[in-house]
Parts: structure tokens; sequence; C-alpha cells
């Protein structure tokens, strides 16, 4: 240990030495300074506090007669407590003789729910949403990358990198959506995010307060919505259903923002109809609203070809977000927004006062990636790679729960939702009794989805990137395993009204 946070005050009626000491004795018993720690030396401590250096060293032989510290001759001074002076940290022997300045603006925690708690057991299958195929990441072009660059172009990393991110990267996002989207964009409308979160927040602290409204789907992506409630905005949910966004209740007036995720509607997976889309671009032209398209999974279609992007059918009016957490992995942290013209400069300067722009190697590593045309290849490999899983997949559900029930999402995506039968326990019964049998499946409350209409819960989220095909077939074995030991375990009642409590009745 090389420094200590302490002050001297010359108001202070006590010497110096007894300041240095109280103050460090606070430190050991406040338990931010364990048994082993090493103090400064006398001459650092000296030079650091302009005191002499037998002011610090009267201070340590104050604590070595409290046995709080000890010398160790050639080695320095440690803290070494007497058992019988040990405080619990959590209860420190100093109090604030009053209320900080800022207790009264802590509010209630809200976060985008993508990082959840972990399981309460070990786990062999967890078909956790969003997370891609470690196995498919391509880590020896990325190593390889990584290594040239630092070697040859290793002094970026003494600056910082351009807030609305590097060049090269920018003009090959660019490049990939005309191709890939049909979307031309210039690359200055191009900024590089830390993934789609970091868009969102940059969007809602420019557009919400109090007095705006903002309209989401329903049930919706939680990082959205919560941004929403942490601005004090208006909140206006709008249902969804095969289609997508159901237009037709769209709330008339006017509003600030509109949040879709049209290519697969996080988190049921429906796509928006191309007449959708148009009527939802009529009704920002009537309400003034921004739209933000969350292109969530939209590079992975498997079935049929996406409608055209609400930026494509009209730029200045979207937003358009994308990111590289699911083709590559969020680990990463990288993402892109397409700005409208007249938000680029200021969306900029948001995002240098929030971090300064997104780190240097990542950002030259992904361009050079892209630059050899890797991206395109691996997003290939990844559309066979899912879609075997998917197939599998389905082919599981069939066996647990035959014709019954509804798929969605299944189109596209990385993952699908299951809506349970009418007859069958609710979702977080049945994801209780699945993870009895080592699998975790997702009701919506615990995969980052919120709902505005307060049903009960239905629905189950099986993402399927992040396991192979031979172990979502083991998976969903155990699965049909649960939920035949759950019909058993009580019987004569209707499995719709069982409660969780009655899930484990049988040993579950």
């Amino acid at each position: 240990m090389f420094s200590l946070p302490l002050t001297l005050s010359r108001l202070d009626a006590k010497p110096y030495k007894q300041q240095i000491a109280d103050q460090i004795e606070a430190l050991i018993r406040a338990g931010r300074l364990q048994e082993g720690d090493r103090l400064p030396a006398i001459n650092r401590m000296s030079s650091l506090l302009q005191v002499s250096k037998n002011t610090v060293l009267g201070a340590y032989e104050l604590l070595i007669d409290s046995s709080l510290i000890q010398s160790k001759p050639s080695r320095g001074y440690f803290v070494t407590l007497n058992r019988s002076l040990i405080i619990n940290p959590r209860c420190p022997d100093f109090v604030q003789d009053r209320s900080p300045v800022y207790a009264d603006a802590v509010s209630q925690a809200l976060s985008s729910g993508v990082c959840g708690q972990p399981a309460p057991m070990p786990l062999r299958y967890d078909f956790k949403v969003g997370r891609p195929s470690v196995h498919a990441f391509p880590l020896r072009q990325f190593i390889t990358l990584s290594n040239q660059l630092l070697r040859h172009a290793g002094r970026a990393m003494a600056e910082y990198a351009p807030p609305a991110g590097l060049w090269g990267l920018r003009v090959q996002v660019a490049d990939y959506l005309s191709a890939a989207k049909a979307l031309k964009v210039e690359p200055e409308q191009v900024l590089i995010t830390a993934g789609s979160q970091e868009a969102l927040s940059l969007i809602a602290s420019h557009f919400l307060d109090r007095h705006g409204r903002a309209v989401f789907e329903s049930p919706c992506y939680a990082g959205f919505r919560n941004l929403v409630r942490r601005h004090g905005a208006q909140e206006a949910p709008v249902p969804v259903d095969g289609e997508g966004l159901r237009t037709d209740l769209l709330p008339e007036g006017p509003a600030r923002l509109a949040y879709v995720t049209p290519s697969h509607q996080y988190p049921l997976g429906h796509a928006m109809s191309l007449s959708r889309r148009r009527q939802l671009l009529e009704w920002a032209g009537r309400s003034g609203a921004l739209i933000i398209e969350d292109d969530y999974d939209g590079d992975f279609c498997y079935e049929s070809v996406l409608p055209m992007p609400l930026a494509a059918m009209s730029p200045r009016q979207v937003a358009y977000l994308g990111t590289f957490s699911k083709t590559l992995g969020p680990g990463l942290r990288l993402g892109y927004m397409v700005c409208p013209p007249a938000l680029v400069d200021d969306f900029t300067e948001r995002k240098a006062l929030l971090n300064n722009g997104s780190p240097w190697l990542t950002q030259a590593v992904l361009a050079r990636y892209f630059d050899e045309n890797c991206f395109a290849r691996h997003l290939q490999t990844l559309r066979r790679r899912y879609q075997a899983q998917r197939d599998e997949l389905l082919r599981g559900i069939r066996k647990v729960w035959g014709g019954r029930g509804r798929v969605s999402g299944q189109n596209s995506g990385m993952h699908l939702a299951f809506e349970l039968p009418a007859d069958s326990p609710d979702a977080d019964v049945v994801a209780a009794a699945a993870l009895a049998q080592g699998v975790r499946l997702y009701p919506l409350a615990q995969a980052a989805a919120s709902a505005a209409d307060g049903a009960e819960p239905r629905h189950l989220l099986f993402g399927y990137a992040g396991l192979e095909t031979g172990e979502i077939a083991q998976a969903m074995a155990r699965v049909l395993a649960a939920c035949t030991q759950l019909q058993e375990s009580c019987p004569g009642r209707a499995a719709s009204r069982l409660s969780l409590e009655e899930a484990r009745c049988g040993g579950i």
C-alpha cells in the first residue's frame, strides 16, 4: 500500500502525529485496512503530508502502542490486529453528524435487466436470452489482429479515440448497412457506442424529461422502459401482435420518442409488417416523435426476408441502432447508432462527456475484421449454426407440449418465445420445475422484459444460440421430465391454478 486518504487540519488542537494515528486507526476499524496491509514508508508519508519524518514516526509509534500495527525490520510497518480489537467492518466506530446533501436524491434502482442474478445452483443447461455461442467467436483471428495492431499501431494506445468512433470502423459499418440492409448512410452519421444500451441512454438524455412522452411496445425491453422511468417521462405502452406494434392503438398528440424492435420484437419475436411500418412513420410525422429502430437480432433471418428498415424508409425520422453483442459477443461492448443528420453533433458531444469514446483496440480490430471480409463469412456460419439449433429446440418443444401452446419469433433471431397451453401452470412454476432438473428457462420478468398490462406470466423465452444442438436435446428431455413430474405431483388439481409451492410438493 503506497498512499492513504489522510488529511491534516491546522485548526485541530490535536498534534499532527495524533491526527495521523487517529485516521489510520479509523481506517483499520472500518475494515478499509486489513491485517497484513503495508503502510506507506515514513519518507513517503512525510512527503505526501508535508510533515517531518519524526511526526510520521511518532504516529506509527502510537499505533504500535495500541497493538494496531507492527514494525518489521527492513520491510516496513504492517497492520496487525489484536483479536480483541477487531470490529465488524460494517459497523465502523465513527458516525456522520448530519445526512449527506445527496440523501434526498436517491431513487429506486433501475437497470437494463440483462445482467441478471446467477442461478441459485450449478446448471448444465441455460437458455439465456441474448447469449451467442462462445464456441463460434473468432478467437484466433481476433488474437492475430490484436497482436498486429499492437505491434504496428501501438502508439494509438496513448491517445484518446475520437468520441464518435474510429473513422475506419464507421466507414465499414456504413458499407455493411448499405450492402446488407439497403440502408444508405454516410459514415459521418455512424456513432460507435458501447452496445445498444448506451445509444438508448444518449437518446433519452436528449429527448426525455417529465414533460415528454415515450411510446414503446408492450411487452418490451426493460432497458428502455427503465430509462423512461429514470427521466420521469410519461409512459405510453402499446400492445403488440403477430404483425408487431399495434399502430391502431398509438396515442394521439405530441410524443418525444417511439422505441420499437421491428426485426425481431423483443421479447415475443414478431416481425413488424411493412404496412405497420408505414403507419408508424405516418404517426411519427403527426406526433413529432423520433423513432428508435433497435434492429434486435436483425442479422439472423431464416425463412423469410425482413421488410425494409424504418431508417431506410424515412432517414430523418429514425435513429437506427445495431450491436455486435449478438454477432460476436457482449464482452466487446461495441455497437453503433445511425443518427439523423440533425442530431449527429449533439449525440457526439454527449458521448464525449460520457466516456470520451469507445476503446481504440477493439474498434481497430473490428475494423480490420470487416476489411478482410471476415465479418460477412462469420455471419453466414452463425446463421447456419443457429438455424440448426433452433430446429432442435422446436423438436424439443413439440415433444414436451405436443401441438399445444404457441411458438413465436422462430423465423429469425437467437431466441423464440413459447406461450404455454391454457391448462399449463404459469411460466414461473414451469421454470422452477425445470430449474430443479438443471435447466434454466426464462419467464418474461427474468429476461430483461417488461409488460405494462400486468397479465399473468404465460410466456417462456428460450435462447438457443448459446447451447449446442446436442445440449438442447438433452435439456429438453429434462424439461419433459420436469413437466411430467409437475403434472403427476398434484393430481386432481387444475394445472392452471397450481402455485409455486404446489409445484414443489412432489419434491421438485
